[in-house]
């Protein structure tokens, strides 16, 4: 049953693309090229029941242990909980010399057929971004800070990261400040 929820969601994926006919190979496995600069590899696992999106961030690690040093630290420090890689993560293999950056969706009870459509956007660009900030450091330059793809209409999350919601409409029950600062709930 999941992984014919695996498939619908790909041949989802396909159809948002234009490309009618996607399927997984003999591996599970659908390999896409993004704009001729990387590819998306999507891999369904049945013994987890996940769909797994990866992407190469850099094929040949440097040389020089300092730039590798920099890279490292960049990477580690965006991939920590998942808050700059897409909810995943980055791994490196050091004999082929590639970083990988990873997620996955799952494919159990209760998930729709567009949850691929849905997600991979944000990861793909999600994967430029790095792309481009590991290209920075390759070339000596300051990378700058990671800036999260939104989707449109989107707003950024203020300092500290996630807020809570604010109310359309400004409620103002017994207790609450009513100068227009913070909206809470009593519990």
């Amino acid at each position: 049953m999941s992984f014919e929820n695996a498939k619908e969601n790909l041949k989802e994926f396909g159809k948002e693309l234009n490309l009618e006919g996607l399927e997984f190979d003999e591996n599970n496995t659908c390999i896409l090229g993004i704009d001729n600069e990387f590819s998306l590899h999507i891999t369904y696992e049945p013994n987890s029941d996940r769909l797994y999106l990866y992407s190469p961030v850099l094929d040949g690690l440097p040389k020089d242990d300092q730039t590798k040093l920099k890279l490292y630290e960049k990477l580690l420090s965006g991939s920590m909980l998942g808050g700059q890689m897409a909810g995943g993560g980055v791994g490196v293999a050091s004999d082929e010399e590639l970083i990988l950056m990873h997620t996955m969706i799952e494919m159990g009870l209760g998930v729709d057929t567009a949850a691929l459509r849905r997600f991979a956007p944000l990861f793909v660009e999600t994967v430029g971004k790095w792309r481009e900030m590991v290209n920075k450091i390759l070339a000596g330059q300051d990378p700058g800070e990671f800036e999260l793809p939104l989707p449109p209409g989107a707003q950024p999350p203020g300092p500290g990261g996630m807020q809570p919601p604010r109310p359309s409409t400004p409620q103002q029950p017994s207790g609450d400040k009513k100068d227009g600062g913070d909206h809470y709930i009593k519990i």
